[in-house]
């Protein structure tokens, strides 16, 4: 357990370091992108990369199922049984990659109709595709063994390097972009560097896992040894198809409905929600494999007091979050970008509340996959649907709008209620009631919090402009109180809070 427990720590402070260095670059590239290049090119880009996405589906979840089944073998140290699954997995992997780049080549017969009078060049578009395409597809045919480095909770031994290299990537994007204003000379960089990043994952696997020989071409008779692996990618893909619809089609979607440029609007504001999800994952990218683990040890007391220390958590930091973002999101825009990309605040509102799921949800969701629970397929096509209905219809009239009440409705009847209930059937084995009663604390504190802040400003007159010193004048004499009484108020009333805190080096010390 000490051992997880190092790793996890281990991985979350190499992904801070690199998470705030990241934010810090968004912050001045999103800029310089959109000024020098231009936010058709941002757009275009952006919906390039969902069409792309959607061909990953083909991968089937299969490194989920993979990651799953290396959980014991890595706790045994089974080094012959690691050496099979992963030449199983690069044997899936190669045959997704082709799937994959055969889809693309048809899919790219149809981009001068899907462009047309779209106010960007075919050449541009091939070209980014392919560069796109290019970086996609390195991951299938020549990194699929760094799925044991993430499965051995070591995930911090390639952030050093790969996310140093991608520091320079963006900063080599930015100077070029900056003199030349050249939208291939980005694109170059994009898949020069991806290619750079392949040798680099391959050379620290092998000095890691000096014993790691695996041979693809086994993968064939591997799998029949396997089945279950197979068993378990079928489930998955539909929720694979699910979480396409919910987090990788906004782009397309906004593109179908509204236009390049509001692709371009919309993504400043999902780039900072993908940047607090980034610090998420920086934080607690070592947990999926703890808690595999976790799950695989059988300890019941144990698995239920880190589920409760991993709910408080995820809830506690998104309420922060969204507390912040909701007075502050759009003058940080209107200060960074300009107020003609500020959107209106009903939709700020959509945005927020999706943010809310979206980043609370793995608080089960991790769980579930650590028990391997996947046969609820069912919800995943209510899911889908439900999503896909109020979009279409939502969104034909609304725009952007009906785009996001289709994922927000969707994830409330089957994230929100089924997940919880699902977990607590097949995994715990317990009665659902004291997850709602505890999850229903949390969200309480939450709203009467956003009101007491709502209250406060309109009692002081208070207005939030897009300088600095009012931002800044607004988080120190009211937001930072009012996050200070959110804290006291988790920490008070709900449970995992008091486990969670005790974790934190300096207490544990003075506590012992």
């Amino acid at each position: 357990m000490a051992d997880r427990v190092h790793k996890t720590m281990m991985n979350a402070k190499v992904g801070l370091v690199f998470y705030f260095t990241s934010i810090v670059l968004a912050f001045f590239s999103r800029r310089i992108f959109l000024e020098c290049l231009g936010d058709t090119f941002i757009g275009l880009s952006g919906t390039i990369g969902s069409i792309l996405e959607f061909l990953n589906i083909s991968e089937i979840g299969i490194g989920t199922c993979i990651g799953y089944f290396l959980y014991k073998p890595i706790e045994s140290r089974d080094q012959e049984k690691i050496k099979e699954i992963v030449s199983l997995f690069g044997y899936l992997y190669s045959i997704v990659g082709t799937v994959i780049l055969s889809g693309a080549l048809i899919i790219s017969i149809f981009l001068p109709f899907v462009f047309a009078d779209k106010g960007v060049s075919l050449y541009l578009v091939y070209s980014t595709f392919f560069a796109f395409l290019g970086s996609q597809l390195i991951g299938y045919f020549l990194n699929y063994r760094r799925i044991l480095i993430d499965s051995d909770q070591k995930t911090y031994k390639l952030a050093i390097w790969t996310q140093s290299f991608n520091i320079c990537k963006i900063l080599a994007q930015m100077a070029l972009a900056y003199h030349f204003h050249s939208p291939y000379i980005w694109l170059a960089i994009e898949l020069g560097f991806n290619l750079f990043t392949c040798w680099l994952i391959n050379r620290i696997v092998n000095r890691e896992y000096p014993w790691l020989v695996t041979d693809r071409r086994r993968g064939k008779e591997v799998l029949k040894k396997y089945p279950e692996i197979l068993v378990k990618a079928k489930q998955i893909v539909i929720h694979r198809l699910k979480n396409f619809f919910l987090s990788k089609s906004d782009e397309i979607l906004v593109f179908a409905f509204e236009s390049l440029q509001m692709v371009a609007y919309y993504g400043n504001y999902m780039m900072i929600v993908g940047k607090l999800t980034a610090l998420f994952n920086s934080v607690l990218t070592g947990m999926n494999a703890s808690i595999g683990n976790l799950v695989a040890e059988g300890n019941k007391w144990n698995i239920r007091k880190v589920f409760w220390e991993y709910l408080t958590f995820r809830y506690w930091t998104t309420g922060i979050f969204i507390i912040a973002l909701a007075f502050l999101v759009n003058p940080l825009i209107g200060w960074w970008l300009g107020p003609q990309y500020i959107l209106q605040d009903y939709i700020v509102i959509l945005i927020l509340l999706n943010m809310y799921i979206m980043l609370t949800r793995p608080s089960v969701d991790l769980f579930i996959n650590a028990y391997g629970l996947y046969d609820d397929v069912w919800a995943a096509y209510a899911e889908g649907i439900i999503n896909l209905t109020v979009t279409l219809v939502v969104g034909y009239f609304y725009g952007l709008v009906g785009i996001l009440l289709g994922k927000i409705v969707s994830m409330i009847l089957m994230v929100v209620i089924w997940k919880p209930y699902y977990l607590y059937k097949r995994g715990f084995q317990e009665s659902v009631f004291t997850y709602w009663r505890h999850t229903l604390t949390h969200l309480v504190i939450l709203a009467g919090i956003i009101a007491a802040n709502y209250a406060t400003i309109h009692y002081l007159h208070w207005e939030i402009g897009t300088t600095l010193p009012s931002m800044f004048g607004y988080a120190l004499c009211i937001l930072l109180p009012i996050l200070l009484l959110y804290s006291v108020m988790v920490y008070l009333f709900c449970p995992g809070s008091r486990d969670l805190i005790s974790r934190v080096p300096f207490i544990r010390k003075k506590s012992n």
